[in-house]
């Protein structure tokens, strides 16, 4: 017979009933739908059955020797086999409490006596959909699972990832103290610190657009460039600059770091601040504000370099008992009652109102106590930096001894490294890892630069300096520079630098010598000093910017070789 309802070939059903008419009449019904059908005549026996058989569904009657259907049902629900078996009770009783307790033992519809064929197929039909559903449901959640345990290895994993690229010894450096809170397993907040060769501490706290992974895939990478960067002694703008380009080109359109880099230079009692989009970096010292580093830049990666070394730090002398503080915006946009955001006023008036040491504590109890939501949404970073104890653990461990050490070098060029090495900027990476002069870092570049291109240009190659008084004549200098460099075949340049810290102040000697034929450098110095304007352009704009830097300026018979003396301002 045919009810309008599809056969269900695959579903095996229990039927339990102490009445063997009773059985057979629902087993009848149910095999004429295709179903599959066991008995059982008492509950021992069903619950048995029920252990040995993968039940769909379980049609039960109450009153039965021994078990009766409600003890029977609460065994077999209690077999939780990871599904769910639906329990229709078949039963002639009408009484309500009774089939309260129906539903009290586990059970789940109840069809009643006599049977009706219709009732019944709407019945098994309605709950074999429902039985279906639960597996689909169960089957997604299982798959949920899974994608959920995959993505929490895989950020756990990220994290030690992450954890290691911007791990450092320098975070654990006395005087320093730091609090990091991710808003989730994975944070965009950065901090990075590590030690220059001059021994100078050097720290970069910023944040990445966003939050979790998309917000922390730039994290390791950020973190190698700066840490070799720091290594390499780079000046701290030129870092910006290298940290910017790579950042352009590696984010996003949309991805950016907004970061503060702090330098102190505890042998000097210094601290440089450049702040580019994150909240003010404050100097405390004896509850007043001493300096507000504001935002002064555009954040890393937003545009490429268009005046390389212009993100330049600013540096105050640090005074006694004083403390520098920085934070990401997790600190000053915490909302409280009513939508009101911490603020940088509330920022500062906490800092200054905080006894001596105890701004960190203070500022973090007190967002938290103004924080209206139970859990953080944003990334928090937050750092104190206590320059007492900073400088006097950087003396009793020796950092800044270089800056007392005499040195010199001496760097040979020949022809085959002439045509492929620009000597200077790694000249520069030596003064730096030895503690030169970084204050003047600027000024030597032109210095050595102009040294060396002279040397290089009208010494080895060759090439006559009065052709660039002009625009067509520069183009024709550079097209005959750049043949000279590809014919080059023999020369050689001479880099010397003394590194003289003496009592009278601290002063690098820089010695240039090529093997070309030299030159009238009488008669150069001579219009040099020449009051006559066009004279003195003449005389070489090299030479001229090179005696303004300088204290001394000599050259040596035949005029290929030329030692200056640079002395620090500072």
């Amino acid at each position: 017979m045919d009810d309008g309802i599809a056969k269900q070939d695959q579903s095996t059903f229990l039927v339990v009933d102490d009445e063997p008419v009773n059985a057979m009449l629902l087993e009848t019904v149910l095999v004429a739908r295709g179903f599959k059908v066991i008995t059982a005549a008492n509950g021992e026996e069903a619950v048995e059955r029920f252990k040995e058989h993968p039940i769909d569904m379980v049609l039960m009657d109450i009153m039965m020797p021994g078990i009766d259907g409600y003890e029977a049902t609460r065994r077999i629900k209690a077999l939780d086999r990871g599904g769910f078996v639906p329990v229709l009770f078949v039963t002639a009783l009408t009484d309500e409490q009774r089939l309260a307790q129906c539903v009290e033992a586990g059970g789940d519809d109840f069809i009643t006596k006599p049977i009706s064929r219709v009732q019944l197929n709407a019945k098994i039909e309605a709950w074999l959909r429902t039985r279906e559903l639960y597996r689909t449901v169960v089957a997604q959640r299982d798959v949920l699972r899974s994608h959920q345990a995959r993505l929490e290895h895989e950020q756990e994993t990220a994290e030690r990832i992450v954890a290691r690229a911007t791990s450092s010894n320098a975070l654990n450096t006395p005087g320093l103290r730091y609090f990091y809170s991710p808003a989730a397993i994975l944070s965009g907040d950065i901090l990075l610190a590590g030690r220059r060769p001059n021994g100078n501490l050097l720290i970069l706290i910023g944040d990445f657009t966003g939050h979790g992974i998309g917000a922390a895939v730039g994290v390791p990478g950020l973190a190698a460039v700066y840490y070799d960067l720091v290594a390499r002694g780079t000046h701290p703008a030129e870092m910006l600059d290298a940290i910017n380009e790579k950042l352009f080109r590696s984010l996003p359109p949309d991805m950016f770091l907004t970061a503060a880099l702090i330098e102190v230079d505890s042998g000097r009692r210094r601290v440089g601040v450049w702040n580019a989009g994150m909240p003010p970096v404050m100097l405390i010292s004896d509850g007043e504000l001493v300096a507000t580093f504001t935002s002064s830049d555009l954040p890393l990666g937003v545009e490429r370099n268009s005046a390389p070394g212009r993100r330049q730090l600013s540096y105050l002398d640090i005074p006694e008992r004083s403390y520098l503080y920085a934070c990401s915006d997790g600190i000053v946009e915490v909302a409280g009652e009513g939508g009101s955001l911490y603020g940088d006023e509330r920022l500062e008036q906490t800092l200054k109102n905080a006894s001596p040491g105890s701004g960190f504590d203070d500022l973090l109890k007190q967002v938290n106590d103004f924080r209206s939501a139970s859990e953080p949404s944003d990334d928090t970073t937050l750092i104190q930096l206590d320059f007492d104890s900073l400088i006097s653990n950087s003396s009793c461990i020796g950092y800044g001894a270089a800056e007392a050490v005499s040195w010199k070098t001496e760097l040979v060029l020949d022809a085959r490294t002439l045509a492929h090495v620009n000597p200077v900027p790694p000249m520069m990476n030596l003064l730096a890892d030895l503690g030169a002069l970084e204050e003047d870092r600027q000024s030597l570049y032109v210095v050595i630069a102009e040294l060396f291109t002279n040397a290089l240009e009208h010494g080895v190659l060759g090439l006559d300096s009065s052709l660039k008084r002009n625009e067509e004549g520069f183009d024709s200098y550079y097209q005959r520079r750049a043949q000279a460099m590809a014919d080059l075949d023999a020369g050689e340049v001479y880099i010397r630098l003394h590194y003289d810290p003496d009592a009278s102040g601290r002063g690098v000697v820089i010695e240039v010598e090529d093997t070309g034929p030299g030159f009238d450098y009488e008669r150069i110095l001579a219009a040099s000093d020449s009051r006559d304007v066009a004279s003195a352009i003449a005389a070489g704009r090299g030479i001229m910017l090179v005696r303004a830097l300088c204290e001394d300026v000599e050259y040596f018979p035949p005029g290929n070789r030329v030692r200056v003396r640079y002395k620090s301002s500072a």
